[in-house]
């Protein structure tokens, strides 16, 4: 299925993952609709999204896999691993579990489903409503020791409500997929020098 990505590299498929409410589906919107996403939220069962995003002088379109956040879910996730070619895995900072559940869920189900290994980006999500020194609320130090923990490409935290740091997921998306496109392109031509 990369081989189908390729095929027009300005393309750049992802899949958002992590617990329900962590406002996987607001990132989305704000990011397609350039706005900050109306508070009517409605639990997704799997919805596709694309918007646009300048890297480097260059356009690309970001095709967003928006799966669902319950756990029993889990085969249709499947599908969306296949053919994306980085893992968005996002958690609240106001909610500890969902963070936790990076590491207890997400990570190994994506690992165990997908039969190689793709770049995985983690989003702290939710920052307009954390609240200094609340113990409850996970800090961006945190994130960054789970990111290290499993092995994450990036971490960055945003806001949907606020717009702060949308933009910034979405060039790291590109940015990254591009890096390991380079990398399998570099292990591709050393193999036929052979």
């Amino acid at each position: 299925m990369v081989m189908k990505s390729h095929m027009n590299s300005s393309v750049v498929p992802c899949t958002l993952v992590g617990d329900g409410m962590v406002g996987k589906t607001s990132l989305a919107l704000a990011f397609t609709n350039n706005q900050t996403p109306d508070e009517n939220y409605v639990a997704t069962v799997f919805d596709n999204y694309a918007g646009n995003v300048s890297v480097h002088g260059e356009q690309y379109t970001i095709s967003i896999f928006d799966s669902p956040g319950q756990h029993d879910y889990q085969s249709v996730r499947a599908y969306s691993y296949l053919d994306s070619e980085v893992i968005i895995v996002c958690y609240s900072v106001v909610d500890r579990d969902t963070l936790e559940n990076v590491r207890d869920v997400w990570i190994p189900e994506t690992t165990t489903q997908t039969k190689r290994k793709k770049p995985i980006i983690l989003i702290g999500c939710q920052t307009d409503i954390r609240i200094p020194n609340n113990e409850s609320h996970v800090t961006y130090d945190e994130g960054c020791n789970i990111a290290k923990a499993i092995g994450a490409d990036a971490f960055i935290e945003c806001s949907s409500a606020s717009m702060t740091g949308i933009s910034d997921v979405f060039q790291t998306v590109v940015k990254v997929v591009l890096k390991s496109r380079k990398k399998k392109s570099n292990i591709f031509n050393r193999l036929l020098r052979r």
